[in-house]
């Protein structure tokens, strides 16, 4: 996994498309930080990471869309396949490396912090959660687009479904609709149902503690869990084609 995992964060490098994925989303943060708050000259980042959350949207798609299809589309996969790796060490090590450039992303925007304390005194530890709330939050978009990933060749189809599926759960997420008083009567409790179904899968809902500095376990196993859900899925593929 280690030599996967290296492997890959030097194609990154190697090609624009760590720096597009780096500066495309260091230069829209750097945007939403100097509207959010040097524009209001608050110390607050609540509204900071809800906007960037919305930014993982558009550009992780970019970071993960040539995980497996670049591979596959070149027949180099049959190769990796038939080296003396398991396939999980593999999809860890693809997933560990776009990890890596998030992670390198994130930092990057928090030297923001410091700036802050031109207008008052940041909360650091409240700040902290935020980010740790964000790293998460694009570690799942991360494991669902590698997924994407790994059922095409194609690293456009890659990306375009990636980004319409991420922008369709945050609609979702902001959804006002109440089901339970549309669907009234005999059908409440579906409509409770539908209620429960769309609060849970809302990631907003799940962000939005770490934007208020709260660390509590459920969003962490929330986004933690459906991470792994998409790692484990992305293996199944990967080893169903490698024994066909």
């Amino acid at each position: 996994m280690k030599a996967i995992y290296k492997r890959e964060l030097r194609a990154y490098f190697k090609t624009p498309v760590g720096y597009i994925f780096l500066s495309v989303f260091i230069f829209f943060a750097a945007l939403m930080f100097v509207f959010i708050n040097m524009g209001a000259q608050q110390t607050s980042m609540s509204s900071f990471f809800s906007n960037v959350g919305l930014i993982f949207v558009f550009v992780i798609p970019v970071l993960t869309m040539r995980l497996f299809s670049e591979e596959r589309k070149s027949k180099t996969d049959q190769l990796l396949l038939t080296a003396p790796v398991r396939v999980s060490d593999i999809v860890f090590g693809k997933f560990l490396a776009a990890t890596t450039v998030l992670l390198i992303g994130v930092a990057a925007t928090m030297l923001f912090v410091p700036i802050m304390e031109l207008y008052g005194t940041p909360a650091v530890a409240e700040t902290l959660v935020g980010y740790l709330g964000l790293f998460l939050l694009g570690v799942f978009f991360v494991a669902l687009g590698m997924f994407m990933s790994s059922v095409t060749e194609s690293q456009v189809i890659a990306a375009v479904s990636t980004l319409g599926i991420l922008m369709a759960l945050w609609l979702l997420s902001g959804m006002s609709l109440q089901f339970s008083e549309i669907l009234a009567g005999s059908l409440h409790f579906l409509g409770a149902g539908l209620d429960w179904l769309l609060d849970f899968i809302s990631i907003n809902a799940r962000l939005y503690d770490f934007t208020l500095g709260t660390l509590n376990f459920v969003p962490v196993f929330y986004f933690l869990s459906l991470a792994g859900l998409f790692v484990f899925l992305t293996i199944r593929v990967i080893e169903r084609r490698h024994w066909k």
